[in-house]
């Protein structure tokens, strides 16, 4: 018996609402119990949505409408389902402030994370003095980095300098192998997951430099941050889901070109602000030629590298909310018609809302 093998990545600049995405299918409905697997560092945050597991009054932090967890190192696919084991791989940089703080407040709200959590024991740890490196460096300033220290870790880690998560003490989760638990998982029928992080155009040699993060940020890149190969015998299907969205967005200050860039007043729209240094976000137009490559390096155009497009609320505030595609607004239906048009891909999931998809293409559910 062999299983299904999904990577989720970005095809602009990073907050394509990857985590919506990953969340939305990492669902039970569609995987029973799935393989979650977060790699990267703590530069990125994914937001999902979710509610408290217990009654409301259980949980202060949930609200009405469902709380937004912006996790940075535990996967979303842990927060809407329940029965998913969750990993955190050997290819990533952990701060263990923030992986604590993430499980803590999780726990607190009902979710039961610390028990179905795991984190490899080869993974990197982000030293205070990787972060005090950067800062030294103004990375920030000069372009537009986040400044957690990432980078500094890997290059400790080039040069054989960084503490593992092996060798640090009182982590608040267990240790495993888990490459190992991945191929298990396979093996057995079930499906695996890996998260990616940031998105295409800030990958090192996407063309950007040196204005870019630390890493790729392909399928193939966040696959060799797993440890998981796409071409095992144990995996029977294979896809990749490229998120994108319709105003696609940099991070603020001087942190590289942007295409068609204009102001969010003039699309009448709220500021957003970085889920991570929570700064005002800079935001452009669609730029058909950026996803288009972004596809084209993950695989695409192939049946097998599947389109998310997100935010379509943003631009057609009609759809919002909406989760049937006979909902959809014709005007939003010529937009998704444009997008599939610029990058010879079918766009298989819609996002309208911060808790609402539309699946255009029948996503069948995966049973092993």
């Amino acid at each position: 018996m062999t299983g299904k093998l999904q990577v989720i990545v970005g095809g602009q600049a990073g907050s394509e609402g990857k985590g919506a995405v990953a969340a939305y299918l990492a669902h039970p409905s569609r995987a029973e119990t799935p393989t979650v697997v977060r790699v990267g560092g703590s530069q990125a945050g994914h937001t999902v949505i979710g509610r408290c597991p217990d009654s409301p009054d259980k949980c202060t932090a949930c609200v009405p409408a469902g709380h937004p967890w912006r996790l940075r190192h535990v996967p979303v696919g842990m927060v809407t389902n329940p029965d998913a084991v969750g990993l955190i791989a050997a290819g990533s940089e952990i701060d263990v402030l923030v992986l604590t703080f993430e499980i803590e407040a999780l726990q607190a709200a009902g979710y039961q994370i610390a028990s179905r959590l795991h984190l490899d024991p080869e993974a990197t740890i982000i030293q205070p003095k990787h972060i005090d490196a950067e800062a030294y460096r103004a990375l920030t300033q000069r372009l537009g980095s986040t400044g957690k220290g990432v980078g500094a870790a890997r290059v400790d880690r080039i040069w054989r300098l960084a503490e593992l998560a092996r060798e640090a003490r009182e982590l608040p989760v267990q240790m495993v192998d888990t490459a190992r638990v991945m191929r298990q998982a396979l093996r057995d029928g079930q499906m695996v997951q890996v998260e990616g992080v940031q998105g295409y155009s800030l990958g090192l040699h996407a063309g950007d430099y040196p204005y870019c993060t630390s890493s790729d940020c392909r399928a193939i890149d966040f696959l060799a941050m797993a440890g998981i190969s796409p071409w095992a015998r144990h995996v029977a299907r294979f896809e990749v889901w490229v998120a994108a969205r319709v105003y696609p967005i940099r991070v603020a200050g001087n942190s590289g070109p942007m295409a068609h860039e204009t102001t969010w007043e003039d699309l009448g729209l709220p500021p957003e602000l970085t889920t991570v240094t929570r700064k005002v976000r800079r935001v452009g137009h669609w730029d058909p030629d950026q996803v288009a490559v972004a596809v084209e390096a993950n695989g695409g155009p192939s049946p097998d590298v599947k389109l998310a497009l997100t935010m379509v609320d943003q631009k057609h505030p009609e759809v919002a909310g909406v989760t049937r595609r006979h909902a959809l607004s014709a005007d939003a239906l010529q937009t998704i018609s444009d997008v599939e048009m610029d990058t010879s891909s079918d766009v298989h999931l819609v996002g309208t809302g911060p808790q609402t998809m539309v699946e255009m293409v029948p996503i069948k559910p995966w049973r092993g």
